[in-house]
């Protein structure tokens, strides 16, 4: 395992953890991110950039407009991470959907009526 992996694990690790507090915490004040939950950050090994992954806790919520509404608060939470970490860099932060939560409960659902109808 190389070091600059271990590197960006652990940066990822730290920008989950900040960056889902900062949203828990009502830091960032777009109503559009309220039910917004980080679920991943893919750092590249050069620091130079985060992909954040966000899914809802609310499944009535609009995920463009959650994307929309991260993405314009991407400068702010970079801005904000650069004053509370101490990290050289703070890399590009850009937010993507993970419709992974979402196959995972559509599969365990499906797992569960195969179950109940062998029952």
């Amino acid at each position: 395992m190389s070091h600059s992996y271990k590197r960006s694990a652990r940066i990822s690790d730290l920008l989950i953890k900040e960056i889902s507090e900062m949203l828990l915490r009502g830091k960032v004040k777009d109503p559009r991110v309220s039910s917004a939950s980080i679920t991943d950050v893919k750092v590249t090994d050069d620091m130079g950039s985060a992909k954040v992954f966000f899914t809802s806790f609310d499944e009535n919520s609009d995920i463009q407009e959650m994307l929309e509404g991260l993405s314009n608060a991407a400068g702010y939470i970079k801005s904000t991470l650069s004053k509370k970490l101490r990290i050289k860099r703070i890399p590009n932060i850009e937010f993507e959907y993970d419709g992974l939560v979402e196959k995972r409960a559509r599969i365990d659902e499906l797992i569960r009526n195969i179950s109940d109808e062998e029952s």
